[in-house]
């Protein structure tokens, strides 16, 4: 047991974040009662992303999506008063604070990020308050209801879950999927799997456009430069869709026709405040440059060993395409937790009273594992294809999918995710 002061600074509330808070509470009951907590989140609520899609046809649905986190602190039925939330957007990091919007400035003694990807086209993942999401999600719902050709761009798994949602409510909907590569979803995910997906999507009526990169008509208005997540059929000031005969060219000049296009494709890891971080070596920045994502060792800490104290879990970090999935953020989460705790104990936080020396010193006695997950979540990958069909990699699983109905199909993990923020 440590009477140590600890500030603990945890960025983003999603699955990796929210789970983070969990095991560090934990944390401050066993061994660290001095803990304080910190949870930054840009959102008022929590917004169930795993769900996004069911919410696009499912009203009642979308109406569960936002939890308050007024009860994620509660501790024995109390609010703790070593922990709080703060709803603001993370601009900037340094060594030893962060800045959010407004430039407010919080410490660190650790710092936990997990501030997952953005999809730029789908204006509902921009919004900050329950109203507003609330808003944008039956807009887009009025769209998809009066529009009677539908594109969908981009079949990763939110466009491939995307489509079999809305195939399966509009069964008389021409509907069509359009994707740059040759196979559906990730490419790390094997071709059978990809094959499966295809062969479930075709016989549900959706028209399958492989190896074709649809051109939009303007260059996107969220992002700089890339034309790759236009929102064609968005107004953004107005907000709403706009349903309407389109023809839309693909890179092979073939023709795509559709009253209301969708795109999917181009989502971006929240890492822009990273630019102030100080690099040990400029060569080697905290960004994959190819992905956009951070850089991280076995452990989940960043690749630059000046910031050993520096954790990114979840969808934001450099791990591979199979390990961003709701259930690995949770086990990401959990390791980045525990090789925290072992810094903790080498008394790593102590740094500013130590020699450079002796704080590298301690990071390196700490006795940090690896985070070995991969290979079993390669196991259960599962996308769902509405409320009635998905599509799994393993022979358990799709038993598994058989015996219980398609649970995740028909939830998306919201029941979890309100026990998760104690409601």
């Amino acid at each position: 047991m440590s009477n140590r002061e600890i500030h603990i600074v945890v960025v983003g509330g999603s699955w990796a974040g929210v789970t983070a808070i969990h095991q560090l509470m934990e944390l401050s009951h066993i061994a660290y009662p001095r803990l304080l907590i910190t949870l930054v989140e840009q959102r008022t609520h929590y917004f169930h992303k795993t769900g996004m899609i069911r919410g696009l046809v499912d009203k009642g649905y979308a109406n569960q999506m936002f939890i308050p986190y007024t009860r994620l602190f509660l501790d024995g039925g109390i609010s703790n008063p070593n922990h709080r939330f703060v709803c603001a957007r993370l601009k900037h990091i340094y060594s030893n604070f962060i800045e959010v919007e407004g430039g407010g400035r919080l410490f660190f003694d650790y710092l936990i990020l997990a501030t997952g990807t953005e999809y730029a086209s789908l204006p509902v993942t921009q919004s900050s308050t329950a109203e507003e999401c609330r808003f944008m999600y039956q807009t887009m719902r009025e769209a998809i209801e009066m529009a009677e050709s539908i594109l969908f761009v981009g079949a990763g798994a939110v466009g491939v879950g995307m489509c079999g949602e809305v195939a399966e409510m509009f069964p008389k909907k021409k509907i069509t999927i359009a994707h740059a590569r040759e196979k559906l979803l990730n490419p790390d995910l094997s071709n059978d799997f990809a094959k499966e997906a295809e062969q479930k999507l075709r016989k549900m009526g959706v028209e399958i456009r492989l190896g074709e990169t649809v051109i939009p008509f303007e260059p996107s208005i969220y992002s700089k430069g890339s034309s790759t997540t236009s929102i064609l059929h968005y107004q953004h000031q107005q907000k709403q869709w706009i349903v309407r005969p389109q023809v839309l060219t693909t890179t092979t000049g073939s023709k795509i026709e559709c009253d209301l296009a969708i795109w999917t494709a181009g989502s971006r890891p929240n890492t822009d405040y990273l630019k102030t971080l100080m690099l040990s070596n400029p060569n080697y920045p905290y960004v994959d440059p190819e992905t956009g994502r951070i850089n991280v060792r076995p452990t989940l800490q960043l690749a630059d060993p000046r910031y050993p104290n520096i954790f990114a879990v979840g969808d934001v970090n450099s791990l591979p395409l199979s390990e961003k999935y709701a259930t690995s953020a949770v086990n990401q989460a959990k390791h980045a937790v525990q090789c925290l705790k072992a810094l903790m104990n080498e008394c790593y936080d102590f740094r500013i009273k130590m020699s450079v020396e002796m704080a590298i010193e301690s990071a390196q006695r700490a006795p940090l594992h690896p985070y070995f997950a991969t290979a079993k979540r390669q196991k259960t990958v599962i996308v769902a294809l509405g409320r009635n069909q998905e599509v799994t990699n393993t022979l358990f699983a799709r038993f598994n999918s058989w015996a219980w109905g398609t649970k995740r199909g028909r939830k998306y993990l919201i029941d979890k995710a309100q026990k998760m923020l104690n409601y």
